[in-house]
């Protein structure tokens, strides 16, 4: 009897251990299945209660938790796709740079001239004159050289030029000034000569009467090529390009070659070389025109020169005393 109860109590304590283990082990893996769950939404805020069954999950806080991933992710991609903060960056580097640059310009600009702002009294640009004015020469004309035709002997012999110098001839043209030679001190000498002789503070240049008859392009070269020597050898000195000095209208209908429409078109072509070159450009026709803008017959006999008395005032007219 006691044999027969004692291996049926020990039938029921093996049926009730294989019981308790298979459900150890299921409870185990569910277990498992909800610390996995629950540690997803730990990092959202949420506690989970391990009691309750998988089914039990609270999947309305997963959707909410993925649709305020996903919003953020959305603004953050508006953001990039809009380039509001990487436009006002690039904007502000973009307009630093610009001043970056401005600055760089402006500082290679003065370095680079330096030669030109030494230079600047000597050589002003065209610019610099308000309409109507005109250079002022040294006290007496020292230090000034003028270089002409016949209208520069006339400032030389009836004017007064007082202490300067004078390269000059009837015949003198753009075209023989660097070859031809003029008495001065008792002797002939060349342009180059003269040039080489001192360091003028102001030269006048007055050409282009004598070569209306040549091709208007070959006389403005050539007047260039001029210029550019005697820059060359003074090149501190005030250069005054001046314009040419127009003719009575009689003597103007008269010829298709020496004619006022020529004498005005080589002006321009000689003030717009001033400009090019950073030199003075003067018209000193404002005082002899009539007003059909030639030359006043008044002041004329040979329709191309004034009289000797009025060069006085051609003088005082260079000084801005008129």
């Amino acid at each position: 009897m006691r044999k027969y109860w004692f291996t049926s109590l020990l039938s029921v304590s093996l049926v009730l251990i294989a019981v308790l283990h298979a459900s150890t082990g299921s409870m185990d893996q569910l277990t498992a299945l909800r610390l996995n769950l629950a540690g997803s939404k730990w990092s959202h805020g949420h506690s989970i209660d391990t009691t309750e069954s998988l089914d039990d999950t609270n999947s309305t806080d997963e959707t909410e938790s993925s649709d305020e991933t996903a919003d953020e992710s959305a603004i953050d991609g508006v953001s990039e796709a809009s380039g509001a903060d990487t436009t006002d960056s690039s904007g502000e580097t973009a307009d630093e740079s610009a001043i970056d640059g401005a600055s760089e310009a402006i500082d290679a600009t003065e370095s680079s001239s330096g030669t030109k702002d030494r230079n600047a009294e000597f050589a002003p640009s065209i610019m610099l004159l308000q309409p109507g004015q005109r250079p002022e020469p040294p006290e007496n004309f020292e230090g000034v050289l003028f270089v002409g035709d016949s209208r520069t002997m006339g400032l030389s012999e009836y004017g007064d030029l007082g202490n300067a110098s004078v390269f000059a001839n009837s015949g003198m043209s753009v075209f023989n000034v660097l070859t031809a030679r003029v008495s001065s001190g008792g002797e002939k000498l060349t342009l180059d000569e003269v040039l080489s002789s001192k360091q003028y503070q102001m030269i006048y240049l007055m050409l282009g009467i004598n070569e209306l008859g040549y091709d208007m392009s070959q006389t403005t070269k050539q007047y260039e090529e001029v210029l550019d020597k005697i820059k060359e050898m003074q090149p501190e000195a005030i250069m005054v390009l001046e314009a040419n000095l127009h003719i009575t209208s009689e003597k103007s209908e008269k010829s298709p070659v020496y004619s006022n429409s020529k004498i005005n078109r080589l002006n321009q072509e000689i003030q717009k070389i001033a400009e090019e070159n950073s030199c003075y450009y003067i018209d000193v026709n404002e005082i002899f025109d009539d007003d059909g803008g030639s030359l006043n017959q008044a002041y004329s006999t040979d329709g191309s020169h004034v009289l000797g008395r009025y060069y006085a005032e051609w003088v005082k007219w260079l000084k801005e005393e008129i």
